[in-house]
């Protein structure tokens, strides 16, 4: 589904405020960032992570990405351990710009999937919000 020039696949669920997706598999949680959160960060030149073992929560700060001129710390509702983290996008954190969804940060293993998969919205809940960033967006980047 597309808001706007930003695509977001409808098998992900997502955090709107965040711009963050997960795909959940089992109690196995791939978590990255949406097309529009990397617009909105520009080129990304760092990307850090929990290790692989380290428990998590909501007061976590999951991943953390940096740009020219931004830095995000990303802690999200969700409890477990990181099982998997994808060092190909700690070495080359663009590839986060050049293709979002399959660029994933973290995997984590959660004990109860279908109390995260409730603090997420499917596309279809999320587009609204997605809609209403892009114009603004757009509006943004006509006036400069």
């Amino acid at each position: 589904m597309k808001a706007g020039n930003f695509y977001f696949p409808d098998e992900l669920l997502y955090d709107t405020e965040k711009h963050i997706w997960i795909k959940i598999e089992e109690n196995i949680i791939t978590v990255g960032i949406t097309d529009m959160g990397q617009y909105v960060a520009g080129k990304i030149f760092q990307v850090t992570s929990k290790d692989v073992g380290e428990k998590v929560n909501s007061r976590s700060n999951l991943f953390t990405l940096e740009s020219a001129k931004w830095i995000g710390k990303f802690r999200l509702p969700i409890e477990g351990e990181v099982i998997q983290v994808n060092q190909e996008v700690i070495s080359n954190p663009s590839k986060i710009n050049e293709d979002p969804y399959s660029a994933w940060i973290v995997k984590i293993k959660v004990e109860k999937p279908e109390d995260v998969k409730e603090r997420f919205k499917d596309v279809n809940q999320a587009m609204p919000e997605f809609q209403k960033e892009a114009s603004r967006l757009v509006r943004e980047t006509s006036s400069t």
